[in-house]
């Protein structure tokens, strides 16, 4: 149950730093976009973006190596992405990523590469670990997922399988072709 709660919050935070990344990074408005344009109409290299809340208290903070917009689509690409989302009664939540997209409606992200979700805990120890190679998260719907192999690893347990479906609305998480669990037993006191 800690783990899904974990789990989800984590991914609740992606889903809501992907929705920044996109109002941050991709508004435009129709103008200026030409029928079948191929090449970005404007781009960043190795930026760092801080966006921060009504009180002062910083909200999250996001790197790239580099983005780009593309107008034809109006979408948004992101290389080596690495979001930080903080949290007001919790430790911050990371995801970093080979690449990213966002799609020109705001509510498809994707992930691509080597992606990781983590927590630490307050003692700066990994509390929980998501990785596999590819997420989408559809921000309307608030709901994330994979298709391709998954690790979750939190201080106690392991559990890995194919495709993984988190329902963020109901606190609920799928794996879809479960493959293991590796519950490690708890320390003598």
């Amino acid at each position: 149950m800690i783990q899904r709660i974990l789990i989800l919050t984590l991914l609740a935070a992606a889903a809501l730093g992907s929705a920044w990344m996109m109002n941050r990074m991709g508004a435009t408005g129709s103008e200026g976009k030409a029928p079948g344009r191929q090449d970005p109409d404007y781009y960043m290299q190795d930026f760092t973006s801080l966006s921060m809340r009504d009180d002062g208290t910083p909200k999250d903070k996001l790197q790239a190596q580099y983005m780009a917009h593309y107008p034809d689509k109006d979408t948004t690409e992101l290389t080596q992405p690495k979001l930080e989302v903080f949290r007001r009664d919790d430790t911050p939540v990371y995801v970093t990523a080979d690449k990213a997209w966002v799609t020109s409606n705001d509510n498809v992200i994707l992930l691509k590469g080597k992606v990781r979700l983590w927590q630490n805990d307050a003692a700066g120890e990994r509390s929980l670990e998501v990785k596999t190679s590819q997420a989408r998260v559809l921000m309307k719907e608030e709901y994330a997922e994979t298709d391709k192999y998954a690790t979750i690893t939190t201080k106690r347990a392991t559990i890995t399988g194919t495709g993984m479906k988190a329902y963020l609305k109901d606190s609920r998480l799928e794996v879809i072709n479960h493959d293991k669990t590796i519950i490690k037993p708890k320390p003598e006191t």
